[in-house]
């Protein structure tokens, strides 16, 4: 209706025989009216009336067919303008829009087609002959269609590109008048038009791409695949063969396309033409460089009502003898895996029986292979064990269990030994009943060792904390003895030798000096013990200690010392390695029951590997072993565990028996110099313990005098000096009157209240009542101006009030502020005040207290007031 330019628009048509319909009624109205007025023209009249009925009929039958056209129209201009898939628009000979839908008023605006085209199409040699076509269309007035990509507009979802599908058509009109609206033709003049559809085809353009790539992915997978792959049709012609079977060939991939394939088989061909098409099996086929066997798998497929075959080649297949060679191989590597496991394995059936053992599980139930095959595994283990495995196998069969673990004991009569059983189903997969669990296969770990060694750490670990309790009641126990001794020497200066009080006295303080033994006994078991190492030669020490260790022993009991050669040296200390020796070998000669030998002897011994001592790890290195063997009555298994245990003895009812701290306090030694002990004993045939001390080269000591200076002075992390400690005595004491051992002449030199002192002012520091009450009278007797302080923050406060002072002496240990930090303030606000720290514990723990400090000087409790006048003598006669 719109391509024939003769014609004009149906609408119109149908508009003026609408017109000419009414006129031609009202025409025949009248002639009919004016039968009743001119009777004698009525023959004429009738005519007429005749004439413009059939007229009307005419002009109706017309109107029928017109409106058909109409419809068709205005179902076109409907289409344009509510389209909403399409862009569609009508452009007139000047680029502009005469009429067009919403999508194409949004997405062109004002601006002609041609312009947006050319200002957004992508740059390419096809979109600029694409175009170049759809310009030539539209200067010819052809029809077209080209499909062009553009940059995407603002609100695209697209960010490369978008793809338009346009199409043109010319259009034809006579003149005729506009549809009124917005989107209606303005003025139409007898010209052309040119109908724009245009398609966004972005979403079809990336999924034509997406199929593209994945058909060219499924081209190179299937070209390249590891195996050859070959189509022929029904009479044996190739039509494809992939580039890894042309290759193995030697041919050309394009070049034997129409050829048989049977031309490619060596011989026999024919086996592969089977009645159905489908053929398994070897086939010699030619190559370039020889015959060569292969393994073909063909089948007959039907595509497009056409039948084919299509078959994959593989070679390399190994032969019957490779084949038993792999498989040997692969048996030889199950069996590493299985005989060489560090977990014992075992193979049970459906009833639990043995079906196969790996050597692991021999030497954990210590019988062979052929014993434990076929019998019930539930044999070996408990009660409890044994309905774990029934209820474990029936839960498999069931799946619903994949694994179960559990720890039991082997029965004693097998051997007594703590395990770990892991439990899995034995699943087939490679037989056609697969993956059926028709079996157990049960994993058996020995962890005897790691329960022992577990022991041990708890035992460890409760040593230490055993260590840290003593630590503190021997810090705590100095501090009372400090008190006691403080006080004897206090009424020992009231009551002189002739005195009948005075005997006592010195009983009580030499019971004092005793416990305070203990308290120093205290100390080696918690480590804190003063420690002053030296390098010591083993068989040298030995021949220094050995009438020592004899004059232990009675008449019954032999003692018998060897040596290895070339010992190295230890870092000991030689008091506390006495100490050590003496205490084995008497706890040695009380295990021993009438006559017997102690065996001692020593040998260097390398760790290969770390060491795990309870919960401290032993380094690896060379290391200095002294074994200490009795014939005596061993040590039970019950009281292994306890006997480095302080207070722990089974000497109670034995008269003269200790303490319980002769063990613990070795423990505590060793392990102070980095050592650690071993322990091997059994009922009624004797014990051995073996003590483990780091070797270290022979070097040549300094000399005594030079080692004493040395040890006087403690450095700090940097090298500097930071604590300058003195022993408690001085050796060049006269000693006039000795009466139990006591120094009778110092109590007598310390009766005199001495004026020298007088000038001298003190601040002692102590926040034990007993403790500072005795330093500061005695002090005072002594003449010395003294300051009474509880705690380091009241002894602050006096020093803030300005009063001069010599001296501050401070117990390390309070609550608060500690004397360590006390002493530092001090030092660095009044660097001319001498400075002496007390301390229940010893000499290293005011080493780590006071690193990075320097010029102070220490004296260990408990002390004597004899020992407090000549340490302050010594100290401030030390910077005169």
């Amino acid at each position: 209706m719109l391509k024939d330019i003769n014609k004009r628009r149906p609408d119109r048509k149908l508009e003026r025989s609408l017109v000419f319909l009414a006129y031609t009624v009202m025409f025949m109205s009248l002639t009919m009216f004016s039968l009743f007025f001119y009777p004698q023209y009525s023959i004429y009249l009738i005519i007429g009336t005749v004439v413009f009925n059939l007229l009307c009929i005419l002009i109706t039958l017309r109107i029928l067919k017109l409106s058909e056209d109409a419809i068709a129209f205005g179902t076109l201009a409907s289409e344009i303008i509510n389209d909403k898939t399409k862009l569609m628009r009508v452009d007139n000979s000047e680029n502009k829009a005469v009429l067009c839908n919403r999508l194409a008023l949004d997405y062109f605006s004002d601006k002609s087609v041609m312009d947006f085209l050319e200002n957004n199409i992508i740059d390419t040699a096809a979109n600029k002959l694409d175009l170049q076509k759809l310009k030539s269309a539209i200067n010819k007035l052809q029809p077209a269609t080209v499909e062009l990509s553009v940059n995407p507009a603002k609100d695209s979802v697209f960010v490369a590109e978008e793809w338009l599908r346009i199409s043109i058509k010319p259009i034809y009109l006579d003149k005729t008048d506009i549809f009124e609206g917005k989107y209606s033709l303005k003025k139409i003049r007898k010209e052309s038009y040119i109908f724009w559809v245009i398609e966004n085809i972005t979403a079809y353009k990336n999924m034509e791409q997406v199929f593209k790539e994945e058909r060219t992915s499924l081209h190179n997978f299937i070209d390249y695949m590891p195996i050859g792959v070959y189509s022929c049709d029904n009479f044996g012609r190739i039509e494809y063969i992939n580039n890894t079977l042309a290759d193995y060939i030697g041919v050309e991939k394009n070049s034997v396309n129409g050829m048989l394939f049977d031309d490619f088989i060596a011989h026999n061909s024919e086996q592969m033409h089977t009645q159905n098409g489908n053929f398994t099996g070897n086939v010699m086929i030619k190559k370039s460089s020889g015959n060569s066997e292969v393994f073909i798998k063909q089948k007959r497929v039907k595509e497009n009502d056409t039948l084919k075959s299509r078959g994959a080649v593989i070679w390399d297949v190994p032969n019957d003898k490779e084949l038993k060679l792999i498989f040997n191989l692969m048996r030889d590597k199950t069996e590493w895996l299985f005989n060489n496991s560090p977990i014992g394995i075992i193979f049970a059936d459906g009833y639990l029986k043995i079906m196969e053992v790996n050597q692991n599980i021999e030497k954990i139930f210590a019988q062979s292979q052929e014993k434990l095959v076929g019998q019930n595994v539930g044999d070996y283990f408990d009660a409890v064990s044994n309905e774990k495995m029934h209820k474990a196998l029936t839960d498999f069969i069931q799946g619903k269990e994949d694994s179960i673990k559990f720890e039991t004991n082997l029965k004693p009569e097998t051997e007594e030994k703590n395990v770990e059983v892991c439990l899995y189903p034995m699943h087939t997969h490679y037989i056609p009943e697969g993956n059926v669990a028709n079996g157990i296969i049960i994993y058996v770990t020995d962890i005897t060792n790691r329960r022992n060694l577990e022991m041990q750490v708890a035992q460890a670990q409760k040593m230490q904390a055993f260590g840290q309790l003593a630590g503190g009641v021997a810090h705590d126990f100095n501090n009372l003895m400090t008190a006691v001794i403080g006080f004897c020497d206090l009424l020992i200066q009231r009551h002189g030798v002739g005195d009948a009080s005075f005997s006592d006295l010195l009983q009580i303080k030499q019971n004092a000096s005793r416990a305070a033994e203990v308290a120093r006994q205290l100390l080696a078991i918690s480590r804190k013990q003063p420690f002053n190492p030296k390098m010591l030669n083993v068989t040298e020490s030995f021949a220094e200690i050995e009438p020592l260790l004899s004059r232990a022993l009675n008449e019954k009991i032999t003692m018998k010392i060897t040596h290895a050669p070339d010992l190295g040296m230890i870092r000991v200390d030689s008091t506390q390695f006495s100490q050590v020796l003496l205490n084995l070998v008497v706890n040695a000669k009380d295990a021993i029951n009438g006559k017997g030998e102690i065996n001692i002897s020593t040998r260097r011994e390398r760790l290969h590997e770390a060491y795990q001592f309870g919960p401290d790890l032993i380094k690896p290195g060379d290391f200095v072993v002294i074994s200490v063997t009795d014939t005596g009555c061993g040590i039970p298994d019950e009281n292994k565990e306890k006997i480095f245990e302080p207070f722990f003895s089974t000497k109670k009812n034995i008269p003269g028996s200790g303490t319980g701290l002769g063990l613990a306090m070795v423990y505590g030694i060793v392990r102070q110099t980095e050592g650690f002990i071993k322990l091997f004993s059994e009922v009624g045939k004797g014990t051995t313990f073996e003590i483990y001390l780091p070797e270290f080269e022979n070097k040549t000591e300094d000399t005594e005098e030079t080692t004493k200076i040395k040890e006087s002075v403690i450095l700090d992390k940097t090298g500097k000096a930071a604590l300058t400690t003195m022993g408690n005595t001085v050796s060049n004491i006269s000693r006039d009157k000795m009466i139990l051992g006591l120094n009778i002449s110092a109590f007598d030199s310390m009766r005199n209240i001495s004026t020298k002192n007088a000038g001298t002012r003190i601040i002692f520091v102590d926040d034990e009542d007993a403790v500072r009450k005795v330093g500061v009278r005695g002090l005072k007797r002594k003449g010395f101006d003294v300051v009474e302080c509880i705690s380091a923050e009241n002894a602050l406060e006096y020093i803030k009030s300005g009063e001069p002072f010599q001296m501050l002496i401070t117990d390390m240990m309070m609550p608060g502020l500690s004397g360590a930090d006390l002493a530092k303030i001090v030092h660095k606000e009044h660097p001319e005040v001498k400075i002496i720290l007390a301390s229940g514990y010893s000499e290293e723990i005011a080493r780590n207290e006071l690193a990075g400090s320097a010029d102070f000087y220490f004296i260990g409790k408990p002390y004597s007031l004899e020992a407090l006048n000549i340490k302050i003598t010594e100290v401030l006669g030390s910077h005169e």
